[in-house]
């Protein structure tokens, strides 16, 4: 989904003119409009992605007669008029996704993702004197979308507050008894992980403990 324009030909020869409205991906509301087609029926498929849990479609302002399944595509199949339009809502709330067992790198660790986008924490978002390996997710964190005009163009940032622990100084040991921690709340910016590298050097992670 983007916003766009579409003209083109159906299989039965008539034409068809579309467009499209939409912020996707900072936010899931889609309105596809009717500009111009002939008089016969078509199907309009909206695909419906696998973590749109709760997505609803409504034509002309009138809920659909079913909802969207994830997963599949949602027919809508009518005769069209010029003016017709079609609201599509996916739900966008952001979520902590694990990785399969067998993918021994991301063992114990979260990714976020809100909608299709996928998120990371880079170095300049976290507090002094705190690292990417100090930071810990708690498994009922809980996050704030909020679109930031000012930061990479104007992107959608999620905010909460995680745990870090206090540096542990290794001295070049490579190896030690395990050691109890101490951990704080800190305030925890994340920003979408196709975005990052564009403020200076930094070190980044998108799993996280």
């Amino acid at each position: 989904y983007g916003g766009s324009s579409l003209a083109t030909k159906l299989s039965n020869g008539e034409g068809v003119q579309l467009t499209q409205e939409t912020e996707y991906p900072w936010n899931g509301r889609v309105r596809i409009k009717i500009v111009a087609c002939g008089p016969k029926e078509f199907s309009l498929r909206l695909r419906i992605p696998g973590w749109a849990n709760g997505a609803s479609v409504r034509v002309n302002d009138l809920p659909a007669d079913f909802s969207p399944k994830p997963e599949s595509y949602f027919e809508i199949k009518r005769a069209w008029q010029t003016g017709d339009f079609v609201d599509l809502d996916l739900p966008m709330s952001p979520r902590l996704m694990e990785a399969n067992p067998f993918v021994e790198e991301d063992l114990n660790q979260v990714a976020l993702q809100r909608g299709p986008v996928v998120y990371c924490v880079e170095s300049p978002d976290l507090p002094p004197g705190v690292h990417i390996s100090d930071v810990v997710i708690p498994a009922d964190l809980k996050l704030t979308a909020r679109f930031d005009r000012r930061l990479l163009d104007g992107i959608v940032v999620l905010e909460g507050k995680a745990l870090a622990h206090q540096q542990r100084n290794w001295s070049g040991t490579l190896y030690r008894e395990l050691q109890p921690v101490d951990l704080k709340p800190i305030n925890m910016k994340f920003i979408p992980y196709s975005v990052w590298q564009n403020r200076g050097p930094s070190e980044m992670s998108v799993w996280l403990p």
